[in-house]
């Protein structure tokens, strides 16, 4: 019964806790997770947005709005300005190409101008066409340095990209610069983050599971002492307030239950002997009055009152010869 009762109420405490802070912790983990995330991602983002724009600020508004419009691939600009996108490139190892774009006569449709892979085989020409209805970011890149809010996906691969303005001498936007990173390197920083989260919320929740078995095991210790006093009162063990000594000098609730169950034990132990001794008495007195009981029973039977009319016979006849025998011996005299 005891053991029962110990298991139970620890388990259960074991269970609520674990369950609670697992709950809890895994809150925790997906909001960290997510946060992190966002924070790296943003900080891409930023360094993006930043190359893109620095990638811009090298580009003369002036010749790259002349090259669309009457250059060719052949022309010293297109080298140039191809060279210059090369060299920020080069100078930010996350970034996969860089290339420029200007507005055509479709809304929906943006033109190639130049990129840094001069040599891929893939590389867009002068002029070439892009769809920019699965890319908004760009066309709101006219107006401001912006970057996708997540990776897209085209032809070439799964990509993460940062857009800034090219501007004019009166800072109207003439194009917009494109910095394009492979999508793995955002990936990495996800995976990165996810193991680092992983590990770090596996020690802090074996942690917690010790901590939690702890206090269920320290909760109810005291109160597995108070369970086995009352068990032994139970079964006519005599109390020994040497059992719940360390729980009653305890400040808290425990410790409180512990001195009145202590004073409650010792007033029923007393109690006990108390009425252990008045049943003792009781005993004393009943047989008593059985023992009177059958002596009247036998002295109101025939039987015994015959034995006491003869026993007063003998006896009066007793008395009869001893007084007939000093007179016999004054009339020798």
């Amino acid at each position: 019964m005891k053991l029962s009762i110990n298991l139970n109420t620890r388990w259960r405490l074991f269970l609520v806790f674990t369950l609670l802070f697992s709950v809890v912790f895994a809150l925790c983990f997906l909001w960290f997770y997510s946060f992190a995330t966002d924070l790296a991602l943003n900080n891409l983002r930023t360094d993006l947005r930043h190359i893109a724009t620095s990638a811009a600020s090298r580009l003369d508004a002036k010749d790259h709005t002349e090259l669309v419009t009457s250059g060719s691939e052949s022309d010293p600009y297109y080298a140039y300005a191809t060279k210059e996108l090369r060299e920020v490139r080069d100078a930010n190892p996350k970034v996969k190409t860089i290339y420029s774009l200007v507005r055509s006569s479709r809304p929906d449709e943006l033109q190639y101008v130049v990129t840094s892979d001069v040599d891929s085989p893939t590389k867009p020409h002068l002029r070439e066409p892009l769809k920019v209805l699965t890319y908004p970011q760009m066309l709101k890149a006219f107006e401001a340095p912006t970057a996708d809010p997540d990776v897209t996906v085209n032809t070439q691969g799964v990509w993460f990209s940062g857009y800034a303005p090219i501007r004019d001498s009166q800072n109207n936007s003439v194009g917009i610069v494109g910095a394009r990173m492979n999508a793995s390197s955002v990936i990495e920083v996800q995976d990165r983050i996810r193991q680092t989260t992983v590990v770090a919320f596996v020690i802090v929740y074996a942690s917690l599971f010790l901590a939690v078995s702890i206090i269920s095991y320290a909760l109810t210790r005291s109160l597995s002492r108070i369970a086995s006093a009352a068990t032994s009162l139970e079964q006519g063990v005599d109390y020994d307030p040497s059992w719940l000594a360390s729980v009653i000098r305890r400040s808290d609730e425990m410790g409180h239950l512990a001195r009145v169950f202590d004073t409650m034990a010792q007033q029923v132990q007393t109690r006990v002997a108390r009425l252990k001794q008045e049943v003792a008495h009781l005993r004393i007195e009943i047989d008593e009055a059985k023992q009177a009981q059958q002596v009247a029973e036998i002295v109101e039977t025939d039987y015994f009152k015959e034995l006491e009319r003869k026993a007063r016979h003998l006896r009066n006849q007793r008395n009869q010869q001893s007084d007939e025998v000093p007179e016999s011996i004054e009339r020798g005299c």
